[in-house]
């Protein structure tokens, strides 16, 4: 994969992540995801290339800024990046999706 950061719409309440999120990006991708994301809406994380505390900083002010108008949802959330949810304890903050197809 190329890295590069982007969301691609690919249903009418469903979004894919693509690339990775780190600290050169973060501000970029979460202005973004203010644009594109709008609730109710699943975000489909399987390509995403980051697994970071970056990639979940920014995961956790899309689900805040979402939950004025509705919850949005991770799908395919991957395994270190979940992990890192729960040792962190913001794991119930995130709507987390096991199967990237659950909608």
């Amino acid at each position: 994969m190329s890295g590069r950061f982007v969301l691609t719409r690919s249903g009418p309440a469903r979004i894919e992540a693509r690339g990775r999120i780190d600290t050169a990006n973060a501000a970029e991708v979460l202005r973004e995801g203010d644009r594109a994301i709008e609730a109710p809406v699943v975000v489909d994380l399987a390509a995403l290339e980051s697994a970071d505390s970056v990639t979940l900083a920014v995961l956790l002010a899309w689900a805040a800024r979402s939950d004025a108008q509705g919850r949005v949802t991770f799908a395919a959330m991957p395994p270190h990046l979940g992990a890192l949810a729960r040792l962190s304890g913001v794991e119930g903050l995130l709507g987390i999706a096991g199967d990237a197809r659950a909608a």
